[in-house]
């Protein structure tokens, strides 16, 4: 009879073991498809994360292609102005003359072309 018990409670024992095997082998299962699952985020993500680097590398050269315009046209601009300039500077060349005080060169008044052009190079400056 003793030893009938102690069967019985082996019996109970192993069947508790083999519950328990069974158990964290669905667990084992479920995390190794939480795995997969993630994994396949975590490549989505990087494919993501490729793609706005490399759009962000095309902004960037778009930007720098129309700052590198801006400033052409700036240099243009002042190109043309100080060829425009040229007849204000005679007649400033014969108040000169009349004043021997002014050696110095003449001072070009800021117009909103100027205004705007600093505006622009502190906006791009960075």
């Amino acid at each position: 009879m003793a030893s009938d018990k102690e069967l019985v409670r082996l019996e109970e024992y192993i069947e508790r073991l083999l519950a328990g095997y069974s158990k964290l082998k669905k667990e084992k299962q479920d995390i190794e498809l939480r795995l997969g699952e993630l994994q396949a985020e975590n490549d989505k993500y990087k494919q993501e994360l490729d793609s706005v680097d490399s759009e962000r590398g095309v902004m960037r050269e778009r930007v720098n292609s129309l700052i590198g315009q801006i400033e052409q046209w700036e240099t243009e601009v002042e190109g043309e102005e100080s060829d425009d300039g040229s007849s204000g500077e005679d007649a400033k060349e014969e108040d000169s003359e009349e004043d021997p005080e002014a050696d110095e060169p003449p001072v070009k008044k800021k117009t909103k072309a100027d205004k705007g052009a600093k505006a622009q190079k502190n906006l791009f400056s960075g």
